[in-house]
């Protein structure tokens, strides 16, 4: 099998294998792009989902630590009783009743603290303002300050005993005498009811540490890199599982303001994030979550992987199928090109060897069938243009016949005008042999013996008509007397150089015959030193001559129909016939060429081929 190549020309082997890795490449590079797409979509929305479905578990969780907190201050109302006393009692009480209530409520609220690992504090604030009671998970009492001034308190004392939910805050208004930062802590503040007054005593306020309320619920199945924050119904930032400074802390509140429920793409923080908020919950609080693009394109790099080892895969099988095919294609083509060489090179034997029976093969059975045509054609042509040439030829030769009986009997009138009877007697004798040379029959082509001989007694005729103004001189090469000639080709060019030449030369007049070889060419010259002819009449005849590649592409008729010129060698219808019927029997590069001067002399030059076969095929 011969050796495969691929080259960037224009082979069909190189076409096809674009054309069948292009047509087959697209399709699976497409499909390779739009699944890995749709799987790494598949994979954010996965993501969002199960993103959602934490945050609304999150927000239960939340809304039940709220619940929790509302039921735990709403079971504080079974020791109203001292509650009321102490949110009733002086500055200075120092009753045994008061140090009794206060006790209790020591007791009651500190087993309530420990029971509940959630709750970080207990503080009860009288109707102005005044804080009465607080006790936190070390069981300190620490008594300060008023809240008199903040707008939570009074707007819990509007609620008229409903909680009222505060965001995370340090109670500044404590005093605790531990030198430590104040925790950050959530509450829910509900006014209490002096039932004997029918007014309200005072406000309770639960608190719970912030990192307790929100720290078990917010990392519930955090991604690597994930943000959790939760947003109050005040759009406050109450939560954060990660430390935000104010730029990124104000573009998250911004986005999850603007976003409501649902997820966006943005820039936070110089980083780009998956922004999922929920829907607020009961109490007002939205969980929002943020995640790097990144961790998600690095969930769906597996599946990139996985596509890419796919695509690597089922590209060299497309590789490997388009050079099969292209191969079992071109393959047959190229059993074609040796025999397209062969037709080219004129070798119209040649065959193709058919195998199979699909398209190529009847490719090959047409083109040895079409090469069949052609050889038929060509062989039909060749005995054609035989046939075509010899009936030229003969036309030719019979339109000459009576052009020179025309001159010649015009030359034999004059004879006889001048009563000159023997010389007339001995023309019509020449006469009678030229014209049985001229009609004898079987082959056109003769020996340049028999054409000289002939133009003997042709000059002879003339030289009785013109009593001698005119010489004839032969100058023959030896090795050419058996050259063969067409018969009647030297006779027209003669009576031009005597009529159109020498006819009006008084004395002096020589006409020359000369034959000799050059090279694989015979040259005969035909020479007169008459009229000549103009720089401009040589031209255009040889210009002719040159141009004219048989008779057919000009009709005999055409150019007879054309005046003669006035130089020696005339543009009669003898000349042209004579050029057409060298170039119809021996070839485009054989002729008449045409030179000389005005006033002084004319040469016809003959270039005929120096070999003896075509008398052969002549015969």
């Amino acid at each position: 099998m011969r050796k495969w190549r691929f080259s960037a020309n224009n082979s069909i082997a190189y076409r096809l294998f674009v054309i069948y890795l292009v047509a087959i490449s697209i399709p699976v590079y497409l499909y390779g792009a739009v699944s890995y797409s749709l799987s790494a979509r598949n994979v954010e929305n996965n993501y969002i989902r199960n993103k959602a479905a934490v945050s609304d578990q999150v927000m239960r969780n939340i809304d039940e630590n709220v619940l929790i907190l509302q039921k735990q201050s709403a079971s504080l109302f079974l020791i109203s009783k001292e509650i009321t006393y102490i949110l009733g009692s002086g500055p200075g009480d120092t009753s045994d009743a008061y140090f009794d209530y206060k006790e209790r409520l020591d007791r009651y609220f500190l087993a309530l603290i420990q029971m509940n690992d959630k709750l970080n504090g207990i503080t009860l604030i009288n109707t102005n303002g005044e804080v009465k009671y607080a006790i936190n998970v070390q069981g300190r009492n620490s008594v300060a300050g008023s809240v008199r001034d903040e707008p939570w308190f009074r707007e819990t004392l509007a609620l008229n005993g409903a909680p009222h939910f505060l965001d995370p805050h340090t109670n500044d208004f404590l005093f605790n005498p531990v030198s430590a930062a104040k925790p950050i802590v959530i509450s829910v503040a509900q006014s209490i009811t002096d039932y004997n007054a029918d007014g309200p005593a005072g406000v309770l306020l639960v608190d719970q540490n912030t990192q307790q309320f929100f720290g078990d619920i917010a990392n519930i199945n955090l991604q690597e890199g994930e943000q959790t924050a939760i947003v109050s119904r005040t759009g406050k930032l109450i939560y954060s599982n990660v430390e935000l400074g104010e730029q990124e802390r104000a573009k998250l509140l911004s986005v999850a303001k603007g976003l409501g429920r649902g997820q966006t793409k943005t820039d936070v923080g110089g980083r780009s994030m998956l922004v999922i908020a929920s829907a607020p919950s009961q109490y007002g609080f939205q969980v929002v979550s943020l995640l790097p693009t990144s961790e998600l394109q690095k969930k769906s790099g597996f599946l990139r992987s996985i596509t890419a080892a796919m695509l690597l895969v089922v590209s060299a099988i497309v590789l490997l199928i388009s050079i099969v095919v292209s191969f079992l294609i071109v393959k047959p083509l190229r059993r074609l090109m040796p025999s397209f060489k062969q037709l080219e090179l004129g070798n119209f034997s040649t065959r193709v060897p058919v195998k199979g029976n699909d398209e190529l093969a009847r490719i090959s059975q047409a083109f040895n069938s079409m090469v069949g045509n052609i050889e038929s054609l060509i062989v039909q042509k060749y005995e054609a243009n035989l046939l075509r040439n010899q009936a030229e030829l003969n036309a030719l030769q019979s339109q000459i016949n009576p052009h020179f009986l025309y001159n010649t009997l015009y030359a034999t009138k004059s004879v006889i005008d001048r009563h000159d009877y023997g010389r007339a007697s001995a023309m019509v004798q020449s006469l009678s042999e030229i014209f049985r040379y001229s009609l004898q029959q079987g082959s056109s082509v003769v020996t340049l013996r028999e054409e000289i001989d002939h133009i003997r007694k042709y000059i002879y005729v003339h030289d009785i008509r013109f009593a001698g103004r005119f010489s004839t001189v032969l100058e023959i090469d030896d090795s050419l007397w058996d050259n063969p000639i067409l018969r009647l080709t030297l006779q027209p060019l003669v009576e031009n150089a005597i009529q159109h030449g020498l006819a009006n030369k008084a004395v002096g007049g020589e006409l020359r015959i000369t034959a000799k070889p050059a090279g694989d060419h015979c040259l005969i010259y035909i020479y007169d030193n008459g009229a000549g002819m103009s720089e401009a009449e040589i031209s255009r005849l040889n210009g002719w001559f040159a141009s004219s590649s048989s008779m057919p592409a000009e009709r005999p008729e055409a150019a007879a129909n054309e005046p003669p010129a006035a130089g020696s060698a005339g543009t009669g219808l003898g000349v042209r016939n004579v050029h057409a019927r060298i170039k119809l029997q021996f070839g485009p590069e054989f002729g008449i060429k045409i030179s000389g001067k005005a006033g002084a002399f004319t040469t016809v030059k003959i270039t005929l081929p120096l070999h003896d076969s075509l008398r052969k095929e002549a015969g």
